[in-house]
């Protein structure tokens, strides 16, 4: 049962991330309302997936190690040898008490 779990709440992660970027196309009035459903429906999501044992994990602006458990989409823009942070989370990871369920994707830049 996790594993649906975790890849359901992957595409809710990356609906709720598409959405807030749509925040700022809106008018004030509308953006505050939006605003706040979407903190409600990341809350409910954290939630729902703690009781189930799960907990999703984003790394932006955290520096790129090979402890990180997502998969750069660009690496080869980075470097050898150079420094790299996570500009950005493109799907987060999801684990749970066994481990990884779903390995995130990344984006990243040089340090």
């Amino acid at each position: 049962m996790t594993a649906p779990l975790a890849a359901l709440a992957v595409h809710y992660w990356k609906l709720c991330a598409a959405f807030d970027r749509e925040l700022g196309f809106m008018n004030a009035d509308r953006a505050q309302a939006g605003e706040a459903q979407l903190r409600f429906a990341r809350r409910k999501l954290d939630t729902i997936l703690a009781e189930s044992g799960l907990r999703i994990a984003t790394y932006d602006g955290a520096p790129f190690t090979a402890e990180i458990p997502a998969s750069p989409v660009n690496a080869e823009d980075i470097a050898d040898g150079a420094s790299a942070i996570v500009e950005a989370t493109i799907e987060p990871t999801v684990t749970g008490p066994e481990g990884v369920l779903v390995a995130g994707k990344i984006l990243l830049k040089e340090a």
